[in-house]
């Protein structure tokens, strides 16, 4: 009876923990769940379970809290605009990316790649189905999709039927993989972060689902994963193989890639359409990852420390949301920048440490990572803040981390405190 029990509380939390991670990525990234509705059904939901649990907070959150709402206060003195809502959003995605976390606990590795696997099964299953009959794109668009535009809240001009977005693609005869995201971009990041987890938490590059996240990704077309994914690979030999490997390995990458861009119309043309965009920015109306790059770029130089805010306006000629990496910049400046890879690193090397992984592995994810949010707005989305507070369900084994105090853990927190004895296990 006793066993059943335990059995059937241990189901209960499974659900519950794929539940609410499928939430947290779905409104960081899935059509069905865009909308700021969703937002705040999944911050009052994780905080109400949080306190059920019975959950502490931990002083990191605090500093991390700190150091946002700080960089806010000086836009508002800097700019005298103040827009509530703004502030309030923001710190609601911080806590439902930090309930999440500690609410599933160190076992949110092992659930977000066996979620990113079940989609990449379905994905390639229908993306193969259209490929192999293009007529099952047009029925799809006519009797499927129209049914899931009524309970859509918010329509980002993406036809969906819940696990898959449709994508035709750079040539219409050759679909694009969106998985349930909203785009093929926007799929083969999860796909990225599922690898890069399972790589480590098997220690070894190949194996099942890996090969399925890599064909995954190959199925995106897009661009961008590409050019991440190699490199990510070329620092990934650099760091993991003798001199003599990276020497004959590196050579053969890059002829690779090079052969790639050349010969796919997808990477080539689309890239110099893009460029050829740019030229117009300023006289037509351009959307564009390198046309939001370059503005992102020019608001950050306006203000390279703390950055422009989240307060400011663009005109309908502009798009600066294309681009994560920079539009992170130009919104908090370097250090709001610093700050958030510097907590995302932390949490990948915790992770390492305790698969007894290389430590340089990190950077390799963090190159990744930045390459991917060049044409993607990642970084303002609950999922990858989520990325940033893994450390504290403490992945490490280490005594230092174990021991010391958090304040010692992030430069930024001063505040003295006693010695943490340890980080409660979620």
């Amino acid at each position: 009876m006793q066993n059943n029990l335990l059995l059937q509380k241990k189901t209960e939390n499974s659900f519950l923990n794929h539940f609410l991670l499928y939430l947290l990525m779905g409104v960081s990234s899935m059509p069905i769940l865009f909308g700021n509705e969703y937002l705040i059904v999944g911050f009052f939901l994780s905080m109400l379970i949080f306190i059920g649990k019975g959950k502490r907070f931990d002083r990191v959150i605090v500093s991390y809290n700190l150091v946002f709402l700080a960089l806010f206060g000086l836009h508002v003195l800097a700019y005298d605009k103040f827009i509530l809502s703004i502030i309030v959003a923001y710190f609601m995605r911080i806590y439902f990316a930090y309930f999440t976390v500690k609410i599933i606990g160190s076992q949110i590795d092992r659930y977000i790649v066996n979620q990113i696997y079940f989609f990449s099964v379905i994905s390639l299953i229908v993306t193969g189905l259209i490929f192999a009959n293009p007529g099952l794109a047009d029925y799809i668009f006519a009797n499927i999709t129209p049914w899931f535009d009524k309970i859509t809240i918010f329509q980002p001009n993406r036809q969906h039927f819940i696990i898959y977005t449709m994508e035709l693609g750079w040539k219409v005869e050759i679909p694009r993989n969106s998985g349930p995201f909203w785009e093929p971009g926007g799929f083969s990041v999860f796909l990225f972060i599922a690898l890069t987890f399972n790589i480590v938490r098997n220690k070894k590059f190949f194996n099942k689902k890996n090969i399925i996240f890599l064909i995954a990704i190959l199925t995106t077309q897009s661009t961008t994963a590409y050019l991440a994914f190699f490199i990510f690979i070329c620092i990934y030999i650099l760091i993991s193989y003798r001199s003599i490997y990276s020497f004959i390995l590196m050579p053969l990458l890059i002829f690779i890639f090079l052969n790639l861009y050349s010969r796919l119309d997808f990477m080539e043309e689309k890239v110099n359409k893009m460029y050829s965009d740019s030229k117009k920015a300023g006289t037509e109306k351009v959307y564009s990852r390198i046309v939001s790059g370059q503005i992102n770029l020019n608001n950050f130089f306006s203000s390279p420390i703390f950055g422009i805010g989240r307060f400011f306006q663009v005109s309908d000629e502009e798009n600066t949301g294309n681009n994560g990496t920079t539009l992170l910049l130009a919104e908090f400046g370097l250090v709001g920048f610093s700050y958030y890879f510097l907590m995302m690193f932390l949490s990948y090397r915790a992770y390492c440490r305790k698969h007894k992984f290389n430590t340089l592995f990190p950077f390799a994810i963090l190159a990744g990572m930045l390459v991917l949010g060049y044409s993607q707005g990642l970084f303002q989305k609950p999922f990858f803040m989520a990325l940033c507070f893994m450390f504290l369900v403490r992945f490490d084994n280490h005594t230092f981390w174990a021991k010391e105090p958090i304040r010692r853990r992030v430069p930024l927190l001063r505040s003295q405190g006693k010695l943490v004895e340890n980080l409660e296990q979620a």
